[in-house]
Formats: C-alpha cells, structure tokens, sequence
C-alpha cells in the first residue's frame, strides 16, 4: 500500500474517531439542551397550577378542557384530566416533584405541585403539569444523525486531504525510487542522489549510498578477479605450452628404447631445464594476478627505504658482479620514508627492475655492471649503465610476456612491477638513465 493511500486512511480514520467520540461525549448533551427547555416551560406553568386546582373540575366539564395544555389535578380524591393526555395511563400523583414516565410510546416530564386550601379552605390539592418529550427525542435524535453525516463527510474530505499531503510528502521516497530505478550494470553509476528534500530520505539515501558503493567496489573486485583468473589461466596456457612440450619430448626420447646412456643424459638435463622454467612462470604469473587483485588488507604503513633495501640486498647475492647500490633521496633523507603500500609487492616490483636491469642491461665486454636504486618519497627509481632500450621500445616492453634479446624468462617482470604500481594507484615509466642505461620509475602514489 502506497504512503498516499496510507496517509489517506490514517486521516479519515483519524477524523471519524475523533468526530466519534465527540459525539459520544456530547450525545447526551444534546437531549438535556432540549429538556432544559422543558423545564422551563414546566417552570412558567407552575404559576397557573392555582387556577387549575380551583377550576379543574368545572373545566373539564366544557369545551375549552381539549384546548388546555395536559394537565391532571387529583381533588377531593377524583383525578382531573385537563387537554390532549396519552391513552395510557401516567403514574398517579401521589407527592410534589418531577418524574419522567414513558406512555404510548413515548416519553412524557410530569412536574407535581401541591396548592392548599384551593377550591376550599383546608384542602390539599396535587396538580401534575405534563409536557411530552417526543418532540424532545426526536429532534436529538435528528441532531446526532446529522452529526453523524457531517462527521462522514469531514472524514471523508479528512482522507482526501490526507491523500494529497501524503503525495506531496512522498514525493521524496518517489524520487528515491525512481532513482533506484535507474540504476545500469555499470557500478560506477550505483548512486542515488544527494538531497530529496526530506532529512528521513536523505539518510536513507546516504546510507544506500554507503551499501551501494561498498557494493560496487565488491563488483569491480570480483570482476578483477574473475579477469585475473581467465587472464591467469591465459598466460599459464601460453606460457606453459612451449616449454611441457619440450619437456614431454626429452622425456619420451630418455624413456625410448633406442636411447643410449650418452642420450639419455642431456634429454633427462633438457627436461629438467625445461620443467624449472615452467615452475618460474607459474611463479611469475602468479604474482602478475596477485598484483592485478591487490586487496587493499594488503595495504599497511611501511618504510619503504626498508622494502627496497631487502629487495635489493637478496639480488646482491645472485648478482656478484654487479653494483647495486641504494639511495635516499628527498623526504627519505629526512626519515619520512613511510607510506602506505602493499610490502610483499612493493618488494617483488623492485625485484623485478633491478633483476631486469641485471639480465639486460650487462656489458659484453665484461664491465662490471652499475645499478643504483633510489628512494625518494613513494617514488622508486632504478638506473644502470648499460645500453639502455630505444624510446620505440620502451612501451613495448613493459607489455606481457615481451622479452628482451638477453633474456630467456617470462617476459612479465615489468609487467609485474607495472601492475604493482597500478594496484597503488601510480605507474611504471621507462626512460633514459643519466648514466647512459635505462631508467625505470616506480611510482607507488598517483603523480
């Protein structure tokens, strides 16, 4: 049932309770009004109860007895009847005072009076003064009938009232509805509007708001997710199927009957390479679908310079003739090198770009190579000294599974650095090194 139609009923059943109990209360009141008025005609009538006590019995006798208004007179014990009295018999006066008694159906106010030594001395006459009431009752009567006619139509123009205010003060849930409504598949457009004109709305509008964009986020990570599984399951096919074949073939030449020990030897070796390149690219695209659904859970209060160094001091140890050093820069220096990041990749991502600059940037003339990390902010930046990549190049190998002429992996370790600074809303840019190599920034925040 619509808040009009709600607001409609409450008002009419408002308004005939009310007008209900009105009536109820003022009901009676009503009838004493009109029998007040009875009373006092009663009370003029009390005067001539002397002159009826004295000619009662003469008049009765006449004509002019239908013309008087009723009246009974009990003299000398003979009960009087004076004008137009029901067929049925009233109480016999018996003492002075006022009763009320119900003949022919209807109800008659008798008032008694007592008057001494009329028609002669030492007499005690009784006169009763009869009004009837039915005019009375039936004049309440209709009064509480149009009462309660008037109190239908008010009730009624209550209710209409009711449903008109009930549309105006529903016309912001309207609103809210149609909003809702309007709602697509896209979750960037799961909104409802800021205000609607009602304190009550907008509360419920904000807090849709609040569920809505909760919602939406859950929408976009699970659709992230589900892009990173088939995207996963995409690069683990391509990456994979090479390699298992080749596998698969050195096996089968080792288990061949025609093998020899000498044949058998480098197949088994082949396989084995083989295999431990698969394990490398599973692990690779891995951590490329982990950085592409980053949780922020992931996300806590980290020294970056920390990260890098722990990163870079474990690429030390593969890399014994190289030179890696790290550099604090900028607001590192001045020991406000904490920021909020996802640690486990921030430390992979820059992993991957001094690994990168090892394999690719080495000197063929067998130099030492120079690779120096520097931290500056949620910036970090790598730089070597080897032959750098040509500007056509530089966006084409941060794309998946591009793989320089000196590299024999995966191809995604850019690619991972890339999505890791993704994930934190910055980027992944290559450019020239001032020390004649390549470049690579990492940035860990928005520009």
């Amino acid at each position: 049932m619509r808040l009009a139609t709600r607001t409609a009923i409450a008002a009419f059943v408002a308004a005939f309770v009310t007008l209900l109990l009105t009536g109820l209360v003022f009901r009676g009141r009503f009838a004493e009004v009109l029998e007040d008025r009875v009373e006092a005609q009663l009370d003029e009538r009390a005067e001539t109860a002397p002159i009826l006590a004295a000619i009662a019995q003469r008049l009765s006798l006449s004509e002019l007895s239908a013309t008087v208004e009723p009246a009974r007179v009990l003299v000398h014990g003979e009960l009087v009847e004076l004008g137009e009295l029901p067929e049925e018999d009233l109480p016999v006066p018996t003492e002075p005072g006022r009763v009320t008694a119900t003949a022919d159906g209807e109800r008659w106010r008798l008032s008694t009076i007592e008057v001494r030594d009329v028609p002669d001395v030492g007499d005690r006459t009784l006169v009763q003064l009869a009004e009837p009431l039915g005019d009375v009752d039936r004049e309440a009567g209709e009064l509480r009938r149009r009462v309660v006619f008037a109190g239908l139509l008010v009730s009624i123009a209550a209710g209409m009232v009711g449903w008109l205010l009930g549309v105006i003060a529903a016309r912001p849930l309207t609103q809210l509805r149609r909003d809702a409504g309007r709602l697509r598949d896209d979750p960037a457009s799961w909104r409802m509007g800021e205000r609607y004109g009602s304190p009550e709305v907008d509360d419920v509008a904000d807090a849709l708001n609040t569920s809505l964009g909760r919602l939406a986020d859950e929408t976009v990570r699970r659709d992230r997710a589900l892009d990173a599984a088939r995207a996963f399951a995409a690069s683990a096919s391509h990456e994979l199927r090479t390699p298992l074949q080749g596998a698969l073939t050195n096996l089968d030449i080792a288990r061949s009957d025609r093998a020899t020990a000498e044949s058998r030897i480098p197949a088994i070796e082949h396989a084995h390479e083989q295999v431990q390149r698969m394990a490398a690219s599973l692990a690779a695209v891995r951590a490329l679908a982990d950085a592409e659904f980053a949780d922020p859970a992931w996300f806590e209060p980290v020294d970056l310079v920390e990260v890098v160094q722990r990163a870079v001091d474990d690429e030390r140890r593969r890399a014994l003739d190289a030179t890696i050093d790290v550099v604090e820069a900028g607001d590192a220096v001045d020991g406000t090198s904490v920021v909020v990041a996802w640690r486990d990749g921030v430390r992979l991502a820059t992993a991957n770009l001094v690994r990168n600059a090892l394999v690719h940037a080495r000197h063929d003339d067998g130099r030492a190579l120079r690779v120096v990390v520097t931290v500056d902010g949620p910036v970090v930046t790598v730089d070597d000294d080897g032959p750098g990549v040509a500007e056509p190049d530089r966006e084409r190998v941060l794309e998946r599974f591009v793989a320089g002429e000196r590299s024999s992996g995966s191809g995604l370790g850019l690619a991972i650095a890339g999505e890791v600074a993704a994930s934190h809303g910055g980027s992944l840019t290559l450019a020239a090194s001032p020390q004649g190599g390549l470049r690579a920034v990492l940035r860990l925040a928005p520009a």
